[in-house]
């Protein structure tokens, strides 16, 4: 895709819309996609579905099988990531991708793909946090299972791959709808990034980790907006950054001393505070 495409109208997109399922959320010590569901939406309804279950290379955490409960034995028979690569770049094709938590599920599908031999995907791809936090700022949490109830979604996810991604593709569906009714149509308005998202050394972890450095350089304050996936709660917080550490962000809160630490994974965006 290139420029021109950002003033295509909803109507001319076509979404493909992804969760993942992981071993656990730190990619320094392996670990990788167990489940990874696809839905394709086109004119304002489903038209295809992908989903897979994938042979760990590491075991998953007691945390990671505490959230999404999928039994170690139903991976035995599942093929690796390197086996399904190519048939996952094929689903997704010229598409505009959509997660709820860009930075997350992005970050691990364009790392197993480098880890393959594969280069990062290209595609424009946009964070559905982002945009219902910007629809409906009265709302104190975006996670999926409150946005679920308060916006009447047929879904709210259950952290397995698929479901939440039929979850959020419900939720894509009603914020297109909800920013037609304004007039403002076009795949510009929905803010799309694309961008290399390997860990760590991917030009999106990159920029992130410069304007990081930079406030913890100038002792300046970070309005960030976060998103904890296993947790499935969304939050702000200001935050006085101090030092970096493998992903991990430690700083202070106003008034406080002790430190607390951010994963970098869970930055859906990191302004200066006003």
């Amino acid at each position: 895709m290139d420029g021109s495409d950002l003033d295509t109208p909803f109507p001319g997109l076509t979404f493909t819309v992804l969760d993942t399922e992981t071993t656990g959320v730190d990619l320094d010590d392996g670990h990788g996609i167990i489940e990874l569901g696809m839905v394709r939406c086109s004119g304002g309804g489903i038209a295809d579905t992908f989903s897979r279950l994938f042979q760990p290379t590491v075991p998953q955490t007691e945390e990671a099988l505490g959230i999404h409960r999928i039994d170690p034995a139903e991976l035995d028979e599942a093929p690796t990531f390197a086996e399904a690569a190519g048939e996952v770049v094929d689903f997704i094709g010229e598409t505009v991708i959509a997660a709820h938590n860009l930075l997350f599920d992005l970050t691990f599908l364009d790392t197993e793909l480098g880890r393959h031999g594969r280069p990062p995907l290209s595609n424009w791809a946009l964070d559905t946090i982002r945009l219902s936090s910007e629809l409906w700022p009265g709302y104190e949490c975006h996670c999926l299972r409150c946005l679920g109830p308060n916006l009447e979604l047929a879904g709210s996810g259950t952290h397995r791959a698929l479901d939440d991604a039929a979850a959020t593709a419900g939720l894509l569906e009603r914020i297109l709808g909800e920013l037609e009714d304004r007039g403002d149509n076009t795949l510009r308005r929905l803010h799309p990034v694309r961008g290399d998202f390997s860990w760590p050394d991917g030009a999106v972890h990159r920029e992130l980790r410069e304007r990081l450095f930079a406030a913890i350089e100038s002792e300046r304050p970070l309005e960030l907006v976060l998103y904890d996936k296993d947790g499935c709660f969304y939050y702000r917080r200001t935050l006085l950054p101090r030092r970096l550490e493998s992903n991990r962000l430690f700083g202070t809160l106003p008034g406080e001393d002790s430190e607390h630490a951010v994963p970098l994974y869970n930055i859906i965006s990191a302004d200066p505070a006003g």
